[in-house]
């Protein structure tokens, strides 16, 4: 199979490191966030929070985190090299943050949309998570957003 898409090298940088680790689940609730076709404001704050986070631990500006993320959104075919790394270097705990982070953002706008929602159970078949625990962290995450609207 062709590759099409090598994320080393759009990053330029070790393969492993922990800026590439780091990026994987941001790469992955930026894509849930633009399935719907339009990223909305408060989808992108949550985004942003993510990077604040991780931007002094990879020594990296935030908005290069951006710029990297919209990079791999734009020439991205397919996202199973990241499902590959969280697969290897994520603990159980780890994947259920991400899929925490991942809902975070599709509830962000209060709309939870179908492609969303999708995408979300897609990754987390993938990574390795129940189904019930999904749906647990779902209405955990949605509780939790009408509780602060």
């Amino acid at each position: 199979m062709f590759k099409f898409f090598k994320k080393k090298e759009l990053l330029k940088v070790p393969q492993k490191n922990k800026f590439e680790i780091e990026l994987t689940a941001l790469v992955l609730a930026y894509e849930v966030a633009r399935s719907d076709g339009d990223i909305s404001e408060s989808e992108l704050n949550i985004l942003l929070q993510e990077i604040k986070k991780i931007a002094p631990i990879v020594n990296k500006d935030e908005n290069d985190i951006l710029e990297i993320l919209k990079k791999f959104s734009k020439n991205s075919v397919s996202f199973h090299e990241f499902i590959e790394d969280i697969n290897k270097e994520y603990s159980k705990n780890e994947k259920l943050s991400l899929i925490t982070i991942l809902w975070e953002v599709a509830f962000a706008d209060s709309i939870l949309e179908v492609d969303e929602e999708r995408l979300i159970r897609r990754i987390a078949d993938l990574v390795h998570i129940k189904d019930i625990d999904v749906l647990k962290i779902k209405d955990k995450v949605k509780q939790a957003n009408i509780n602060n609207l």
